[in-house]
C-alpha cells in the first residue's frame, strides 16, 4: 500500500489538508510514485478534497500525512478508509520518510480543526440545514397583517 504526503510548494508538509499545492504519494519503501497536484488548493468550499481524496484512492493510498485538516474532511477520510496522521506543519518531507518527524494518529473527527465557515458558509452545503421556508408570494394566502408588516411598496403602489 501507498502513503501521501500533503506538500507545500517547498517541499515540506503542508499546513492543512485542502490548502496543500500538491500531494507526493510514496510506496513502502519511500520511492516517489506521484505527484497529485491540488488545483483547488485556492478554492473554498469542499469539491476540491472530495476530487483529491478520489485521487488518492485511485493511487491505492491508504495513509495521509498532513499537518492539520478539518473535521468534516477527517471524518470524510476516516470514514473512507484511510489512516490519517498529523505531523508538525512545516516539517522536511525527507524527515517524515526518515520517521524523524513524530506522527500523531488522528482517529476521530474531532480531533481535526473546527470549521470556520459555520452552517455551510463554505458554499458547497456541507453544513448547512435546510432553508428556511420562503415568504408567500403575493396574491397566495399569507397570515394577514403580519405578513404585510413592514412593506411600503407593491408592485409601485404606496401602500
Amino acid at each position: 500500500m501507498a502513503f501521501a504526503i500533503a506538500v507545500t510548494p517547498r517541499q515540506e508538509v503542508a499546513g492543512h489538508f485542502g490548502k496543500a499545492a500538491a500531494f507526493k504519494v510514496y510506496d513502502e519503501q519511500g520511492q516517489l510514485l506521484a505527484d497529485i497536484e491540488n488545483a483547488g488548493s485556492k478554492a473554498v468550499g469542499c469539491k476540491h478534497k472530495k476530487l483529491i481524496q478520489r485521487q488518492l484512492a485511485e493511487q491505492n493510498v491508504s495513509t495521509i500525512i498532513l499537518g492539520n485538516v478539518g473535521q468534516r474532511s477527517l471524518a470524510r477520510l476516516l470514514n473512507a478508509g484511510f489512516a490519517v496522521f498529523r505531523v508538525p506543519s512545516r516539517s522536511a518531507v525527507a524527515d517524515v520518510l526518515s520517521g524523524a518527524a513524530p506522527r500523531e494518529a488522528l482517529t476521530a473527527a474531532e480531533q481535526g480543526r473546527p470549521c470556520k465557515r459555520e452552517k455551510g458558509g463554505c458554499g458547497c452545503g456541507c453544513g448547512s440545514k435546510k432553508a428556511a421556508p420562503a415568504a408567500p408570494k403575493i396574491g397566495t394566502r399569507s397570515l394577514g397583517a403580519a405578513a404585510l408588516k413592514g412593506l411600503t411598496k407593491i408592485g409601485g403602489f404606496k401602500l
